[in-house]
């Protein structure tokens, strides 16, 4: 008669065995799950699975799969540290909504071709039909952000392209502020950020009703400790609107601003590094 040879086991659904319960090398079963464990010991014991269908999945002892599925359209990324999860994937920035006309008529709005509803930032949109390019205030107008008006009627059979910026702020990985300066108190908060970002990229555009128009570029960067900047590219339609400086307060990197007039209007925009 042949030797029948058992691993240790359990039917208990999740039942994970503990180091008291195998020796080095031992294998155990859950039968329920078709999970196969074992123990292992580098300097310090523990119980690993092995084979297939895991409850969890780590690879070289280094990087740990998520569990669990994510959300249609979501891709794998990492924190860094070796965790790994489902992120949703910022918009590019640029769509091209495409629309098959089926009846005559000049307004172009509505889901497209593809279900997707126009939607563009006024002036930064392109329009073409049967790939011709239209000239905007020409052939067409923006009559709002959800709706392109032609000049002369579209046909049966004829189709129209709108690419449209739907997020300036996505085309380039990038920040904005804008600020209203009621006072010329000095050094104040113009942006604060943590030191986690060791470099920032300013671009300042500071307008005063009647002292015009003041703009700069600013590089700012900290060592955990101490930040430092260097203003450059300083113009000025009539005369300088600010002065800036920096510092680290409360583990955040800030940009401090003193404007030479009150209630002067500072927008910034922001490249940022960690």
């Amino acid at each position: 008669m042949a030797t029948v040879i058992q691993f240790k086991r359990s039917s208990t659904e999740n039942s994970v065995p503990a180091t008291s319960d195998l020796s080095l090398g031992e294998l155990a079963i859950n039968t329920y799950h078709g999970r196969l464990y074992t123990e292992k010991n580098d300097g310090s014991a523990a119980v690993v699975e092995i084979g297939t269908n895991p409850s969890s999945l780590t690879v070289n002892d280094a990087i740990t799969f998520p569990t669990s599925d994510g959300s249609s359209g979501q891709a794998l990324t990492t924190n860094g540290s070796g965790t790994l999860g489902f992120s949703t994937l910022p918009s590019s920035g640029v769509e091209t909504f495409t629309f098959s006309i089926t009846s005559t008529g000049t307004a172009i709005s509505g889901a497209d071709d593809d279900s997707n509803t126009l939607t563009y930032q006024a002036g930064t949109e392109q329009v073409y039909i049967n790939g011709v390019k239209l000239v905007a205030g020409s052939d067409y107008t923006t009559t709002s952000s959800s709706v392109i008006t032609l000049t002369e009627n579209a046909i049966s059979g004829d189709v129209v392209e709108v690419v449209a910026i739907t997020d300036t702020q996505n085309l380039i990985q990038g920040y904005y502020t804008a600020s209203s300066l009621t006072a010329t108190t000095a050094d104040q908060v113009l942006s604060s950020n943590g030191i986690a970002n060791k470099a920032i990229k300013y671009i300042i555009c500071a307008t005063h009703a009647s002292a015009g128009t003041h703009s700069a570029e600013v590089l700012l960067i900290n060592n955990g400790t101490n930040s430092y900047f260097v203003q450059y590219g300083d113009v000025y339609s009539s005369s300088s609107l600010f002065s800036l400086s920096s510092d680290i307060d409360s583990g955040n990197m800030r940009l401090l601003i003193t404007p030479a007039n009150t209630n002067t209007t500072v927008d910034t925009f922001q490249i940022r590094m960690s």
